[in-house]
């Protein structure tokens, strides 16, 4: 059945886009991107993307770049993004 497959892919692509914007906010470097830019890119508010992704994220995208993330980010006690439900 394709459903569950474009379900998949779905969550996929969101997992993604999170990953992207906390790159975009937490490792580039010497100045991040822009809540503005990322909004226009993603086609998310600026509140949304300022919201989208949490320390599970930014973790990731650590143990896949070996990067670390901005200081003041990196001790949010907050693990979940605002919204969102773990899977």
């Amino acid at each position: 059945m394709e459903l569950p497959d474009a379900r998949r892919a779905k969550e996929q692509a969101e997992e993604l886009i999170r990953e992207l914007l906390a790159y975009g906010r937490e490792f580039v470097q010497p100045r991040p991107y822009t809540l503005g830019d990322l909004a226009a890119a993603s086609g998310m508010s600026i509140s949304g993307v300022r919201t989208a992704y949490g320390r599970r994220d930014v973790d990731a995208v650590a143990d896949a770049t070996g990067a670390k993330p901005r200081d003041w980010r990196a001790q949010d006690p907050d693990p979940e993004p605002k919204g969102e439900v773990p899977a």
